[in-house]
Protein backbone atom coordinates (compact mmCIF):
# COMPACT_ATOMS: atom_id res chain seq x y z
CA UNK A 1 0.00 0.00 0.00
CA UNK A 2 2.78 2.08 -0.90
CA UNK A 3 0.43 5.22 -1.53
CA UNK A 4 -0.33 5.54 2.07
CA UNK A 5 1.11 8.89 3.76
CA UNK A 6 3.66 7.76 6.95
CA UNK A 7 3.83 10.34 9.73
CA UNK A 8 6.28 9.70 12.94
CA UNK A 9 4.64 12.27 15.80
CA UNK A 10 6.50 13.26 18.33
CA UNK A 11 10.30 12.15 16.68
CA UNK A 12 12.13 13.22 14.37
CA UNK A 13 11.58 11.68 10.29
CA UNK A 14 15.03 9.74 10.41
CA UNK A 15 14.18 7.74 13.63
CA UNK A 16 10.50 7.75 12.22
CA UNK A 17 11.44 5.93 9.37
CA UNK A 18 14.10 3.35 10.92
CA UNK A 19 10.98 2.47 13.08
CA UNK A 20 8.96 1.66 10.30
CA UNK A 21 11.29 -0.15 8.67
CA UNK A 22 12.32 -1.84 11.82
CA UNK A 23 8.27 -2.99 12.03
CA UNK A 24 7.98 -4.28 9.16
CA UNK A 25 11.18 -6.46 9.35
CA UNK A 26 9.39 -7.96 12.61
CA UNK A 27 6.58 -9.16 10.80
CA UNK A 28 7.07 -10.07 7.64
CA UNK A 29 8.51 -13.25 8.32
CA UNK A 30 5.56 -14.33 10.45
CA UNK A 31 3.40 -13.28 7.78
CA UNK A 32 2.96 -16.59 5.31
CA UNK A 33 -0.15 -15.82 3.10
CA UNK A 34 1.00 -12.58 2.16
CA UNK A 35 4.28 -14.67 0.07
CA UNK A 36 2.46 -16.41 -2.49
CA UNK A 37 -0.78 -14.38 -3.05
CA UNK A 38 -1.15 -11.85 -6.30
CA UNK A 39 -0.45 -8.35 -4.54
CA UNK A 40 -1.44 -5.48 -6.00
CA UNK A 41 -1.06 -1.66 -4.22
CA UNK A 42 -3.78 0.64 -3.35
CA UNK A 43 -4.02 4.18 -4.81
CA UNK A 44 -4.68 7.28 -2.80
CA UNK A 45 -7.94 8.61 -3.91
CA UNK A 46 -9.25 5.75 -5.70
CA UNK A 47 -12.01 4.82 -3.26
CA UNK A 48 -12.16 2.08 -0.23
CA UNK A 49 -12.91 -1.11 -2.92
CA UNK A 50 -10.12 -2.98 -4.75
CA UNK A 51 -11.05 -4.94 -7.50
CA UNK A 52 -9.47 -8.00 -9.60
CA UNK A 53 -10.34 -8.83 -12.88
CA UNK A 54 -9.88 -12.58 -14.65
CA UNK A 55 -10.68 -12.99 -18.49
CA UNK A 56 -12.24 -16.47 -18.80
CA UNK A 57 -10.46 -18.44 -21.47
CA UNK A 58 -11.82 -19.08 -24.84
CA UNK A 59 -13.38 -22.52 -25.84
CA UNK A 60 -11.06 -24.50 -28.37
CA UNK A 61 -12.00 -23.72 -31.75
CA UNK A 62 -12.37 -26.89 -33.48
CA UNK A 63 -15.31 -26.39 -36.54
CA UNK A 64 -14.06 -25.81 -39.71
CA UNK A 65 -14.39 -22.61 -41.45
CA UNK A 66 -17.05 -22.42 -44.11
CA UNK A 67 -15.85 -20.71 -47.38
CA UNK A 68 -16.93 -17.77 -47.18
CA UNK A 69 -18.86 -17.39 -44.28
CA UNK A 70 -17.57 -15.83 -40.80
CA UNK A 71 -17.50 -17.24 -38.01
CA UNK A 72 -19.90 -16.36 -34.91
CA UNK A 73 -18.35 -13.53 -32.53
CA UNK A 74 -16.59 -15.32 -29.33
CA UNK A 75 -17.64 -12.61 -26.26
CA UNK A 76 -14.84 -11.46 -23.92
CA UNK A 77 -16.03 -12.86 -20.82
CA UNK A 78 -14.81 -11.33 -17.41
CA UNK A 79 -14.92 -12.21 -13.86
CA UNK A 80 -14.89 -9.62 -11.27
CA UNK A 81 -13.69 -10.20 -7.90
CA UNK A 82 -13.85 -7.14 -5.29
CA UNK A 83 -13.15 -6.52 -1.60
CA UNK A 84 -13.05 -3.40 1.12
CA UNK A 85 -10.25 -1.72 2.05
CA UNK A 86 -10.53 -1.40 5.95
CA UNK A 87 -8.31 0.08 7.98
CA UNK A 88 -6.45 -2.11 11.13
CA UNK A 89 -4.48 -0.65 14.05
CA UNK A 90 -3.88 -0.05 17.70
CA UNK A 91 -2.08 1.92 20.00
CA UNK A 92 0.70 1.54 23.11
CA UNK A 93 0.11 4.28 26.01
CA UNK A 94 4.74 5.19 27.36
CA UNK A 95 4.73 7.18 30.44
CA UNK A 96 7.86 9.49 30.98
CA UNK A 97 8.70 7.82 34.23
CA UNK A 98 8.70 4.21 32.27
CA UNK A 99 10.91 5.87 29.82
CA UNK A 100 13.41 7.38 32.10
CA UNK A 101 13.44 4.18 34.32
CA UNK A 102 13.28 1.44 32.39
CA UNK A 103 16.50 -0.44 31.73
CA UNK A 104 14.72 -1.37 28.27
CA UNK A 105 14.21 1.07 25.67
CA UNK A 106 10.54 1.11 25.67
CA UNK A 107 9.98 2.74 22.12
CA UNK A 108 12.58 -0.16 21.00
CA UNK A 109 10.16 -2.70 22.19
CA UNK A 110 6.65 -1.38 21.16
CA UNK A 111 7.80 -1.20 17.76
CA UNK A 112 9.28 -4.73 18.21
CA UNK A 113 5.80 -5.85 19.65
CA UNK A 114 3.46 -3.74 16.89
CA UNK A 115 4.75 -5.46 14.49
CA UNK A 116 4.16 -8.69 15.82
CA UNK A 117 0.93 -7.57 16.49
CA UNK A 118 0.78 -6.42 12.83
CA UNK A 119 1.73 -9.20 11.15
CA UNK A 120 -0.84 -11.73 13.22
CA UNK A 121 -3.48 -9.17 12.22
CA UNK A 122 -2.93 -9.11 8.62
CA UNK A 123 -2.11 -13.36 9.01
CA UNK A 124 -5.40 -13.97 10.53
CA UNK A 125 -7.80 -11.96 8.49
CA UNK A 126 -6.06 -13.56 5.29
CA UNK A 127 -6.50 -16.88 6.62
CA UNK A 128 -9.98 -16.59 7.96
CA UNK A 129 -10.82 -15.32 4.05
CA UNK A 130 -8.89 -18.45 2.36
CA UNK A 131 -10.86 -21.08 5.10
CA UNK A 132 -13.91 -19.47 3.87
CA UNK A 133 -13.18 -21.03 -0.04
CA UNK A 134 -15.52 -23.08 -1.49
CA UNK A 135 -13.38 -26.08 -3.36
CA UNK A 136 -13.15 -28.27 -0.16
CA UNK A 137 -11.37 -31.69 0.56
CA UNK A 138 -11.82 -34.08 3.36
CA UNK A 139 -8.94 -36.84 4.71
CA UNK A 140 -9.93 -40.33 4.99
CA UNK A 141 -13.09 -41.29 4.10
CA UNK A 142 -14.85 -38.48 5.24
CA UNK A 143 -17.31 -36.12 3.34
CA UNK A 144 -17.79 -33.02 5.89
CA UNK A 145 -16.42 -31.21 8.31
CA UNK A 146 -18.75 -33.37 10.98
CA UNK A 147 -17.39 -36.59 9.58
CA UNK A 148 -13.29 -35.82 9.52
CA UNK A 149 -11.32 -38.58 12.01
CA UNK A 150 -8.09 -38.87 9.50
CA UNK A 151 -4.82 -37.80 8.99
CA UNK A 152 -3.72 -36.07 6.22
CA UNK A 153 -2.32 -38.51 3.35
CA UNK A 154 -0.48 -38.65 0.02
CA UNK A 155 -3.70 -39.36 -1.95
CA UNK A 156 -5.20 -36.23 -0.60
CA UNK A 157 -3.10 -33.79 -2.47
CA UNK A 158 -2.93 -36.12 -4.90
CA UNK A 159 -6.75 -34.83 -5.63
CA UNK A 160 -6.30 -31.79 -4.84
CA UNK A 161 -3.48 -31.65 -7.41
CA UNK A 162 -5.71 -33.48 -10.00
CA UNK A 163 -8.38 -30.49 -8.89
CA UNK A 164 -5.75 -27.56 -9.82
CA UNK A 165 -4.53 -29.48 -13.20
CA UNK A 166 -8.08 -29.79 -14.54
CA UNK A 167 -8.63 -26.18 -14.07
CA UNK A 168 -5.50 -24.86 -15.48
CA UNK A 169 -3.75 -23.72 -12.08
CA UNK A 170 -0.35 -23.63 -12.46
CA UNK A 171 2.66 -24.17 -9.90
CA UNK A 172 4.11 -20.88 -7.68
CA UNK A 173 7.44 -20.24 -9.33
CA UNK A 174 7.87 -16.67 -7.82
CA UNK A 175 7.03 -15.17 -4.18
CA UNK A 176 6.57 -12.39 -1.98
CA UNK A 177 10.41 -11.83 -0.79
CA UNK A 178 10.00 -12.18 3.07
CA UNK A 179 11.95 -8.85 3.72
CA UNK A 180 11.01 -4.78 4.45
CA UNK A 181 11.76 -4.18 0.46
CA UNK A 182 9.72 -4.32 -2.42
CA UNK A 183 10.27 -7.82 -4.07
CA UNK A 184 9.58 -10.50 -5.33
CA UNK A 185 11.71 -13.48 -5.30
CA UNK A 186 12.04 -16.69 -7.46
CA UNK A 187 11.52 -19.90 -5.92
CA UNK A 188 11.02 -24.17 -7.37
CA UNK A 189 7.87 -24.43 -8.98
CA UNK A 190 5.30 -26.09 -6.57
CA UNK A 191 1.88 -25.91 -5.49
CA UNK A 192 2.11 -24.23 -1.84
CA UNK A 193 0.01 -26.19 0.80
CA UNK A 194 -0.61 -23.84 4.02
CA UNK A 195 -1.55 -25.56 7.72
CA UNK A 196 -0.82 -25.59 11.58
CA UNK A 197 2.03 -26.23 13.12
CA UNK A 198 0.56 -29.18 15.24
CA UNK A 199 0.10 -31.07 11.90
CA UNK A 200 4.22 -31.59 11.04
CA UNK A 201 4.23 -34.92 12.66
CA UNK A 202 1.39 -35.92 10.09
CA UNK A 203 2.97 -34.34 7.32
CA UNK A 204 6.61 -35.97 7.88
CA UNK A 205 5.15 -39.17 7.72
CA UNK A 206 3.13 -38.69 4.52
CA UNK A 207 4.29 -41.15 2.08
CA UNK A 208 6.74 -39.74 0.14
CA UNK A 209 7.90 -36.97 1.99
CA UNK A 210 11.42 -35.01 2.05
CA UNK A 211 12.84 -32.44 3.70
CA UNK A 212 13.37 -28.98 2.50
CA UNK A 213 17.51 -30.40 3.35
CA UNK A 214 16.69 -32.75 0.17
CA UNK A 215 15.96 -30.00 -2.44
CA UNK A 216 18.03 -29.86 -5.13
CA UNK A 217 18.54 -26.10 -3.87
CA UNK A 218 18.98 -26.51 0.18
CA UNK A 219 18.87 -22.32 0.11
CA UNK A 220 15.47 -22.10 -1.14
CA UNK A 221 13.64 -23.22 2.14
CA UNK A 222 11.21 -20.64 2.85
CA UNK A 223 10.32 -19.72 6.37
CA UNK A 224 8.11 -22.07 8.21
CA UNK A 225 9.18 -24.60 5.58
CA UNK A 226 9.28 -28.38 6.49
CA UNK A 227 9.07 -30.34 3.39
CA UNK A 228 7.46 -31.36 0.04
CA UNK A 229 5.46 -34.05 -1.03
CA UNK A 230 5.13 -34.55 -4.27
CA UNK A 231 4.48 -31.04 -6.03
CA UNK A 232 3.08 -29.54 -2.80
CA UNK A 233 5.58 -27.17 -0.89
CA UNK A 234 4.26 -27.58 3.06
CA UNK A 235 4.58 -24.24 4.92
CA UNK A 236 3.44 -24.11 8.84
CA UNK A 237 2.43 -21.75 11.36
CA UNK A 238 0.35 -21.57 14.39
CA UNK A 239 -1.91 -18.67 12.62
CA UNK A 240 -3.65 -21.88 10.88
CA UNK A 241 -6.05 -22.44 13.97
CA UNK A 242 -8.15 -25.36 13.79
CA UNK A 243 -12.48 -25.89 14.32
CA UNK A 244 -12.24 -27.34 17.56
CA UNK A 245 -13.93 -30.64 18.26
CA UNK A 246 -15.56 -30.19 14.89
CA UNK A 247 -14.81 -33.61 13.44
CA UNK A 248 -16.39 -37.30 14.44
CA UNK A 249 -15.45 -38.83 17.92
CA UNK A 250 -12.22 -40.85 17.58
CA UNK A 251 -9.57 -41.95 20.25
CA UNK A 252 -5.96 -41.39 18.56
CA UNK A 253 -6.69 -37.09 17.22
CA UNK A 254 -6.22 -34.34 19.29
CA UNK A 255 -9.75 -32.97 20.66
CA UNK A 256 -9.23 -29.60 21.83
CA UNK A 257 -5.46 -29.23 21.16
CA UNK A 258 -5.01 -32.18 23.61
CA UNK A 259 -4.84 -35.81 23.60
CA UNK A 260 -8.34 -37.30 24.40
CA UNK A 261 -8.85 -39.84 27.55
CA UNK A 262 -11.89 -41.56 25.80
CA UNK A 263 -13.65 -41.19 22.49
CA UNK A 264 -14.40 -37.25 21.74
CA UNK A 265 -14.64 -34.94 18.66
CA UNK A 266 -11.35 -34.52 17.07
CA UNK A 267 -10.61 -31.01 16.15
CA UNK A 268 -10.38 -30.24 12.39
CA UNK A 269 -7.26 -28.78 10.97
CA UNK A 270 -7.27 -26.57 7.62
CA UNK A 271 -4.55 -27.04 4.98
CA UNK A 272 -4.91 -24.55 2.59
CA UNK A 273 -3.70 -25.50 -1.02
CA UNK A 274 -2.83 -22.87 -4.04
CA UNK A 275 -1.82 -22.31 -7.08
CA UNK A 276 -1.07 -19.25 -8.98
CA UNK A 277 -2.89 -16.18 -8.38
CA UNK A 278 -5.31 -17.78 -6.56
CA UNK A 279 -5.97 -15.24 -4.44
CA UNK A 280 -5.12 -11.40 -3.77
CA UNK A 281 -3.74 -9.02 -1.27
CA UNK A 282 -3.21 -5.26 -1.36
CA UNK A 283 0.98 -5.37 -0.68
CA UNK A 284 2.40 -4.69 2.87
CA UNK A 285 6.05 -3.82 1.75
CA UNK A 286 7.76 -0.67 1.89
CA UNK A 287 8.08 2.06 4.05
CA UNK A 288 4.70 3.42 3.40
CA UNK A 289 2.84 0.51 3.63
CA UNK A 290 2.31 0.97 7.47
CA UNK A 291 1.48 4.55 9.25
CA UNK A 292 3.07 4.20 12.26
CA UNK A 293 2.96 7.78 14.65
CA UNK A 294 4.85 8.06 17.94
CA UNK A 295 4.54 10.54 20.23
CA UNK A 296 7.24 10.81 23.11
CA UNK A 297 6.27 11.78 26.51
CA UNK A 298 7.96 15.22 27.45
CA UNK A 299 7.01 16.69 24.01
CA UNK A 300 4.59 19.04 23.61
CA UNK A 301 1.57 18.90 26.34
CA UNK A 302 -1.56 18.94 24.90
CA UNK A 303 -5.38 19.86 26.74
CA UNK A 304 -5.57 16.10 28.06
CA UNK A 305 -2.05 15.90 29.11
CA UNK A 306 -0.90 19.23 30.79
CA UNK A 307 2.53 17.98 32.16
CA UNK A 308 3.07 16.06 29.06
CA UNK A 309 3.66 12.63 31.02
CA UNK A 310 2.18 10.62 28.35
CA UNK A 311 3.23 9.55 25.05
CA UNK A 312 2.42 6.68 22.88
CA UNK A 313 3.19 4.29 19.78
CA UNK A 314 0.81 3.22 17.15
CA UNK A 315 0.61 1.66 14.01
CA UNK A 316 -2.60 1.67 11.26
CA UNK A 317 -2.67 0.31 7.62
CA UNK A 318 -5.55 0.00 5.09
CA UNK A 319 -5.92 -3.82 4.17
CA UNK A 320 -7.68 -5.95 1.69
CA UNK A 321 -7.73 -9.29 0.24
CA UNK A 322 -10.01 -11.88 -1.87
CA UNK A 323 -10.35 -15.42 -3.39
CA UNK A 324 -9.62 -14.48 -7.03
CA UNK A 325 -9.90 -17.95 -8.54
CA UNK A 326 -12.23 -20.48 -6.52
CA UNK A 327 -10.58 -23.26 -8.10
CA UNK A 328 -7.02 -22.63 -7.52
CA UNK A 329 -7.81 -22.49 -3.92
CA UNK A 330 -8.52 -25.43 -2.30
CA UNK A 331 -8.83 -26.85 1.28
CA UNK A 332 -8.35 -29.93 3.02
CA UNK A 333 -10.04 -30.57 5.96
CA UNK A 334 -8.08 -33.10 8.30
CA UNK A 335 -7.60 -34.10 11.68
CA UNK A 336 -4.24 -34.33 13.70
CA UNK A 337 -2.66 -37.57 15.73
CA UNK A 338 -2.67 -36.94 19.29
CA UNK A 339 0.10 -38.95 19.70
CA UNK A 340 2.75 -39.00 16.85
CA UNK A 341 5.26 -42.01 16.89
Amino acid sequence: MGAFTTSYGGIANRVGVQAVARLLEVGQPLMVTQRYAQVDNAKLHSGNTIKWRRFEAFAVSTAPLAEGVPPAVQPLVKSDYTAVLQQFGAVTELTDVCVMLSEDNPLDVAVKLSGRQMAQTIESVTIDMLKAGTTVYYSGTATTRATVSAAPVRGDFRKIARGFDRNDGMPITSIVAPTPNVGTMGCEPAFIAMGHTDLEPDIRNITGFKTYVEYGTPGAKQPGEVGQVERFRFILTRMFTPWLAGGTTTTTMLNNGSAPSSSLACDVYPIICVAENGYAVVRLQGLKSVSIKVRQPDGDPDSGDALAQKGTVGWKTMYACAITNEYWVARLECACTANPT
